[in-house]
């Protein structure tokens, strides 16, 4: 079974991906649709060590060549961060969802979508200040839940 975490305040800036415990490196898109009807969608793209670009299912297949890193954020910082986990091995009914270390109960859907922006490298002062990201960055993360007396309702995760 593999486990996808995902630590984060709502903000690309503070989100770190982490694929059986290591931080991945690389990162472009990540994006999960698990529902309880047996959707479960499921695809990473990442720049592997080898500087190809692949596109895989986290759950499913084997990330040819994947980029890890130190993790990024202090213990400090993590304790301000939620912590969202997919164990799982591709089939909905064998996959857990954990938020903050506890298993979600009445969880309909799952929806996630991150996509890592484009860094502005076209300018010699980006060798002096920090780079600003153009356009093209995704941040969506939803949980929908099934409450007593078969009430619906969907809520942002971070």
């Amino acid at each position: 079974m593999a486990v996808l975490s995902i630590e984060s305040n709502g903000t690309i800036e503070m989100t770190a991906v982490y694929y059986n415990g290591q931080q991945v490196s690389g990162l472009s898109e990540l994006f999960l649709n698990l529902s309880e009807d047996g959707t479960f969608d499921s695809v990473i793209s990442y720049t592997g060590i080898d500087g190809q670009e692949y596109i895989k299912n986290p759950f499913l297949d084997y990330l040819d060549n994947i980029q890890f890193r130190e993790p990024v954020f202090t213990e400090e910082e993590a304790q301000q961060l939620h912590l969202l986990t997919i164990e799982s091995d591709g089939d909905i009914e064998n996959t857990t969802v954990f938020f903050d270390n506890e298993v979600l109960d009445g969880l309909v859907n799952l929806f996630v979508h991150i996509k890592s922006p484009k860094k502005n490298k076209s300018s010699i002062v980006s060798l002096f200040k920090k780079e600003k990201y153009s356009e093209g960055a995704v941040f969506k993360a939803t949980f929908t839940f099934r409450y007593p007396g078969n009430v619906i309702k969907t809520e942002e995760i971070f």
